[in-house]
C-alpha cells in the first residue's frame, strides 16, 4: 500500500479524553532497563482477542529514566478480521483499540494483517509509570491484536515505512504518529501534508527541529515551517533540514507537492563546535546567525558532497585571519608556494570568498611545519579542522602532512545578499571541480575550444586580478567558476560589459576585441561566454540537477 493511501487510512490520530499478580511481559521492551509488568495473561503475552471490551494493564517496576523530548513507540499488528478483504476501515462505531497514558487516550491506527505498525506517542517523564491498552469488543469473527514491542525513544512525528528487511520475513512496517494530517492541494492535484503538535508537548529550549522527507523528484514542492518557506527544486529527492535552522515553535510544518513517501519531524541539539553541520548551500546562505555555535564563523559540510566543508564568516577581517595567507600561497602571482609574513601582505587584498582543494591545503600546512612558520591561531584552528575532516592527513606525531579528500570553500556575512548567492555558486562549483574528474575534463575541454579573442581577454583579466596565470589548472578552474557564478541570462552583460569595463582604461585594453560604441559593450565577448554558460549549465543540470548561478536544491524565503 502506498504512503499516501496509508496516510489517508491512518489519519485517526486525534487526541481524545478519556486479582492477577503482575508479571514481566513476554514481548521486547527497549530504550530502558526498567522491567515492564503486565496484569493478566493477555497483557503479559501482548496478545488479546476482541471478544469483549477489556483493558491490558501495564506498569514499570520503577519509573523509567528518560530525557525529554521522548515518545513511547508501540509496535503491534491486528489479524485479518480487523480489516476484512484487504480493506482497512475501523470496525464498529469506535476504533478497536486505544492506548491510555498520562490521562490521555490515543486511538491506535488500523491496517491490514500484512503490515506491522509502529505508533509513536509523545510523552513526558512524569506520564510514564502506568499505561493501558483498551480493546473494544467485536461481534463479528474473532479479531485480535498482537503487541510486538514497546520502545522509549527520542520524540518524532510523521510517517514512513520499511519493507522486506524486518525480523519477520516479508513483513512491511509502517511508522506513524499523532498530529499528522493530509489535505487536498491546489489545481495541480498535489497534497498538503501537515505536522502540528500542540503546545502541551513542547520541548526544552536547547533543542531544534529536524526535518526529513522523501519526495518524488522532478516535481515542484515546497516546505513551510511557520512563516519560513523552503522552495524545493525538482532534482531534490530527499529533504534534510538539520538542527539549528528551525525552532520547535515554528509551526505548523507543511509539505506541499507531489507524492511523498515519508515526512518526519524530530528534535536534536546542535552538535559541538567545530563538528560540521551537514546542510544544503541554500540553507547555509540563510542560516540564522543567532544559532551560530561560534560568533566568528559557522562550519558546515555540503550534505550532497560530504568531503567539502563550507565556512561562513561574520566579516572579511575574520575570514582573512584564517584564509588570507593561504590565498597568497595557493593563487596569487608572485606569492605561490611561499609563506608570506603578515607585514608583507597586510595592506594587500586577499579574496572576499575562498576555495582550496586538499592538495593545496596539505602543501600549505606542510610548508608551515617544515619552516616552523608562526601561523596565526585561526590558521592553526583551520589545520585541526582539516585533520578532523580528513581533508588533510598527518603521518604520526609531527609527521608529514599529505592530502586527504575534498576541500573547503568560504563566504562572508559582510557580503551583500546578492553577492553571497553569487559567491556561493562560484565557490561551490570550485568545490565540485576539486572532487570530480569528469567535471574537470569537461571544463578543460571547453577552455581549449574557447575562441582566441575570448581566451586572451580572460587571461588578461585574471592577470589583472593577480591570479597566477601560468598555472593552467587555476586558469581552467577560474574560467569555469566565473562562467557558472551567475544565471545564463546574465552572462552576456557580465562578460560583455562588466568585466571589459574594468580593464578598458588600462594598457590591457589591447586584449579587448572591437567595442560596439552604440551599446557600450563587447558583443563578441558577450556571445562567446553566453555559449559557454549554456554549455556548462546544461552539464551541471544533467549531472547534479544544478544550474548556472545555483549550487543549491533549496531556496529559503522568509
Amino acid at each position: 500500500m502506498g504512503s499516501y493511501a496509508k496516510l489517508s487510512v491512518l489519519i485517526l490520530f486525534t487526541l481524545i479524553s478519556c486479582g492477577h499478580k503482575p508479571q514481566p511481559v513476554q514481548f521486547q521492551v527497549n530504550g530502558t532497563d526498567r522491567v515492564l509488568l503486565g496484569l493478566g495473561r493477555e497483557a503479559v503475552d501482548g496478545q488479546a482477542v476482541f471478544t469483549k471490551s477489556k483493558k491490558l494493564e501495564y506498569h514499570f517496576n520503577s519509573p523509567p529514566l528518560i530525557s525529554p523530548p521522548a515518545s513511547l513507540e508501540i509496535e503491534y499488528s491486528f489479524n485479518s478480521d480487523v480489516a476484512p478483504n484487504g480493506v482497512t476501515p475501523v470496525l464498529g462505531p469506535v476504533a478497536p483499540a486505544a492506548l491510555e497514558i498520562g490521562g490521555n487516550s490515543w486511538i491506535l491506527p488500523v491496517d491490514d494483517s500484512e503490515t506491522i505498525l509502529h505508533y509513536a506517542i509523545p510523552i513526558q517523564p512524569e506520564m510514564l509509570r502506568n499505561f493501558n491498552i483498551t480493546l473494544t469488543g467485536q461481534n463479528n469473527g474473532s479479531p485480535s491484536i498482537r503487541i510486538h514491542s514497546i520502545e522509549l525513544k527520542e520524540r518524532w512525528f510523521g510517517f514512513f515505512n520499511l519493507s522486506g528487511n524486518t525480523a519477520e520475513a516479508g513483513a512491511e512496517r509502517y511508522y506513524t504518529s499523532p498530529f499528522v494530517a493530509r489535505y487536498p492541494g491546489g489545481p495541480g492535484g498535489y497534497a498538503i501534508l501537515e505536522i502540528s503538535p500542540p503546545q502541551k508537548f513542547s520541548v526544552p529550549n536547547e533543542f531544534y527541529s529536524v526535518i526529513s522527507a522523501e519526495i518524488n523528484p522532478g516535481k515542484e514542492a515546497a516546505f513551510e515551517a511557520g512563516k519560513i518557506r523552503f522552495e524545493l527544486l525538482p532534482a531534490l529527492n530527499r529533504l534534510n533540514i538539520p538542527a539549528g535552522f528551525i525552532s520547535p515553535g515554528d509551526l505548523p510544518l507543511a509539505l506541499k507537492g507531489g507524492r511523498v513517501d515519508s515526512f518526519r519531524h524530530s528534535y536534536a541539539k546542535l552538535p559541538p563546535f567545530p563538528k560540521p553541520i551537514a546542510a544544503d548551500p541554500g540553507l547555509i546562505l540563510s542560516w540564522p546567525m543567532e544559532n551560530w555555535r561560534d560568533s566568528r564563523y559557522e562550519i558546515f559540510r555540503w550534505d550532497r558532497f560530504p568531503s567539502l566543508l563550507i565556512l561562513d564568516f561574520v566579516d572579511y577581517d575574520t575570514q582573512d585571519r584564517m584564509l588570507k595567507r593561504l590565498a597568497f600561497f595557493v593563487e596569487k602571482k608572485g606569492f605561490r608556494d611561499r609563506l608570506a609574513p603578515d607585514s608583507e601582505i597586510a595592506e594587500m587584498h586577499g579574496w572576499n570568498a575562498h576555495d582550496y582543494r586538499a592538495e593545496d591545503l596539505a602543501r600549505f600546512f606542510q610548508a608551515a611545519r617544515e619552516e616552523r612558520f608562526p601561523l596565526l591561531a585561526e590558521e592553526r584552528e583551520l589545520g585541526q579542522m582539516l585533520l578532523d575532516a580528513g581533508i588533510i592527513r598527518a603521518s604520526g606525531s609531527g609527521g608529514t602532512i599529505t592530502a586527504g579528500e575534498g576541500g573547503i570553500v568560504s563566504i562572508s556575512r559582510e557580503s551583500e545578499g546578492y553577492l553571497r548567492v553569487r559567491f556561493m555558486a562560484h565557490e561551490g562549483f570550485h568545490g565540485l571541480f576539486f572532487i570530480d574528474n569528469d567535471f574537470r575534463e569537461f571544463s578543460k575541454g571547453r577552455w581549449q575550444k574557447l575562441p582566441s579573442q575570448a581566451k586572451r581577454f580572460l587571461i588578461s583579466f585574471f592577470n589583472y586580478q593577480q591570479y597566477d596565470t601560468v598555472n593552467e589548472y587555476l586558469l581552467v578552474n577560474e574560467f569555469m567558476a566565473h562562467v557558472l557564478q551567475q544565471p545564463v541570462s546574465q552572462a552576456s552583460y557580465y562578460f560583455g560589459v562588466t568585466l571589459p569595463l574594468r580593464i578598458e582604461t588600462s594598457w590591457r585594453k589591447t586584449e579587448l576585441p572591437p567595442k560596439d560604441k552604440g551599446t557600450n559593450s563587447w558583443p563578441i565577448l558577450g556571445d562567446a561566454f553566453t555559449r559557454e554558460a549554456e554549455a556548462f549549465s546544461t552539464y551541471v543540470e544533467g549531472r547534479w540537477g544544478l544550474s548556472a548561478g545555483r549550487v543549491s536544491l533549496i531556496n529559503v524565503r522568509q
